[in-house]
């Protein structure tokens, strides 16, 4: 009996531990688009290696696990523990390690990834990072993972600055 192949989410990991960034390439296709909380999105093969050589220049030791895998045909989930320790390139963080858990979505052509996304913490992460609650706050602000519609008022304009109070 021939054992399974391993899943475009496994295959990453492997390759992504090993810190091979031309291995985790050539999981994606030509081009493909990353969607990573920490980084942004990141367009392309040449582009997807200045972001791997980016998280490893800022990141001296990472370990992604994957504890349940989901895959369907165009389609495969991934959910992870993930911990990495942060380096001098990070002053604000350098030397901490952060675990934390997410859930990647490889969405998959011949067997490659086009599209990846993924799903943490983001906010509890930057701060393990050091990173000041302002300064979260901001990256946030720009990069927003949650989409906020604010109530019509009755003359039409868009109520409020999206500030609760009290």
């Amino acid at each position: 009996m021939t054992p399974p192949a391993l899943s475009i989410a496994h295959r990453f990991t492997e390759a992504f531990n090993a810190r091979d960034i031309e291995r985790i390439v050539d999981l994606f296709t030509p081009d493909a688009t990353y969607h990573d909380l920490f980084y942004g999105a990141w367009t392309g093969q040449v582009g997807l290696r200045a972001l791997f050589a980016r998280m490893y220049a800022e990141g001296s030791r990472h370990e992604w696990t994957m504890t349940a895998v989901a895959v369907g045909p165009r389609c495969t989930f991934g959910e992870w523990d993930f911990a990495l320790t942060v380096s001098a390139a990070v002053p604000s963080g350098a030397g901490r390690t952060l675990r934390f858990a997410g859930v990647s979505v490889f969405e998959t052509r011949d067997g490659r990834c086009h599209t990846y996304r993924e799903h943490f913490d983001r906010a509890a992460a930057l701060l393990g990072v050091g990173i000041s609650p302002g300064a979260v706050a901001r990256i946030v602000r720009r990069r927003p993972s949650v989409r906020v519609t604010l109530p019509e008022s009755g003359t039409g304009e868009r109520a409020g600055s999206g500030t609760l109070s009290r």
